[in-house]
């Protein structure tokens, strides 16, 4: 546990780390529903019953909060991977029992690590030093596999990343789909295990590899600087909010980064919360635009090999989409609503290519609804931790991401 001020004269030792403990766990939530910079610090105290002034017996400032609670989050996972790796089996094995760990029913909420740069450098620095060992442990346990051969062999950084987006997107999936239904954490735990180790192809399908993925993004491409003004300007914010996270990125920032002042972008948007909203509008024109591609192929397999390994690429090449990320209650009931609304609105013709891929045979048949809500976790948070160095090129970065969520990580034999 992170300590954190001078512990009340009132409270045992034990007393105090359970107290501690449940102010983590609410900091994550509000943090996972509102941003670091836009908490209320007040509400979290009151949920656990604490007076705001009482706060800082725990924690010395809002950033240090978010630090602790971040810390927490690796704790949390790394915990769930010593736990795998003791297991007597398969590496493939172990890495199934790291997801099913990290997705039980009662495991304490997560802080999605979405605004570490928002915190001091030396904050950042901690949080990264603990995710990059968690990120080496999962590492180890899919290179047992690949050894013992329980594991296809693949590039094992973007299967670490793939299974830290979709497990990433989780707790925020139910706030931007508005789910308020109590069991659907239950089915999407259900429902993610089988999908990372087996994919979703069925046992006969064919191989699914997308082609002209260049052509296709040059299309996109074509079409955004046709369709939207500003293009420049919330490309260039998308970018930054999905590396540095909301509160991490001032206008000022995006002004620099086009060589423009600020009084351009105030020209454009009254608000800083105005330019991330038409930022998110602009990022759903492009994943529906991403989806009507993926949906005229001819098989369910292709459309979602497609539509998975295009939503990537655009994260990577200059297309940045704003990633759906821990801010949604930051906005207005009306932007809130219609962001609901566009969000499941792809869910459902996700629901659909699935549903198309059951029923000609090419997919097997899941829980098409949290399959499809948690594919997303695979490019949602790609930008922020994937590191250009030693990893392919991004063209067939997207096509391994992609054959990742299709076929799994099962070793299967040929033919």
């Amino acid at each position: 546990m992170v300590a954190g001020g001078a512990p009340p004269r009132s409270l045992g030792r034990e007393a105090r780390a359970a107290r501690h403990a449940a102010l983590l766990d609410e900091a994550a939530r509000e943090f996972n529903r509102m941003g670091v910079a836009s908490a209320s610090l007040a509400e979290i105290a009151r949920r656990v019953g604490l007076s705001r002034a009482s706060l800082y017996n725990y924690c010395k400032d809002r950033e240090d909060l978010a630090k602790q609670a971040y810390l927490r989050a690796c704790e949390l996972t790394a915990r769930s991977l010593r736990r795998a790796a003791l297991l007597t089996g398969t590496g493939l094995e172990r890495v199934e029992s790291f997801l099913r760990l990290s997705l039980e029913y009662d495991h304490p909420p997560l802080a999605v690590l979405n605004e570490v740069s928002f915190l001091p450098e030396a904050h950042q620095a901690e949080v990264r030093k603990a995710r990059s060992e968690n990120v080496a442990a999962l590492s180890e346990l899919i290179e047992q596999g690949i050894a013992d051969g329980s594991i296809r062999p693949c590039h094992v950084e973007l299967a670490c990343e793939t299974i830290l987006g979709i497990l990433s997107w989780a707790p925020l999936s139910q706030t931007w789909t508005q789910i308020a239904d109590e069991t659907f954490a239950i089915r999407m735990a259900a429902a993610v295990p089988p999908m990372v180790i087996d994919g979703i192809a069925a046992r006969s399908a064919e191989s699914a590899a997308p082609a002209d993925l260049r052509k296709r993004v040059e299309e996109l491409r074509a079409a955004l600087q046709e369709d939207r003004r500003h293009e420049t300007l919330a490309r260039v914010g998308s970018l930054l909010f999905n590396r540095r996270g909301i509160d991490g990125v001032s206008l000022d920032d995006v002004a620099a980064e086009v060589s423009a002042t600020k009084g351009l972008v105030y020209h454009y948007f009254d608000t800083k919360l105005a330019f991330v909203a038409f930022c998110y509008d602009r990022a759903f024109d492009l994943f529906e635009r991403l989806m009507t591609m993926s949906e005229a192929e001819p098989t369910g397999i292709r459309a979602a090999s497609l539509g998975t390994a295009l939503n990537v690429l655009a994260q990577l090449e200059d297309l940045h989409p704003l990633s759906l990320g821990t801010n949604y209650e930051i906005f207005s009931s009306d932007l809130r609503r219609r962001f609901s609304e566009r969000t499941n609105a792809l869910v459902r013709r996700s629901v659909e290519t699935v549903r198309r891929g059951i029923k000609d045979g090419t997919l097997r048949s899941v829980d098409m609804e949290p399959v499809a809500i948690a594919s997303a976790g695979v490019f949602n948070h790609l930008v922020r931790w994937l590191h250009s160095n030693g990893r392919p090129d991004n063209e067939s970065t997207a096509l391994e991401v992609s054959s990742l969520l299709i076929y799994g990580l099962r070793n299967r034999p040929a033919g």
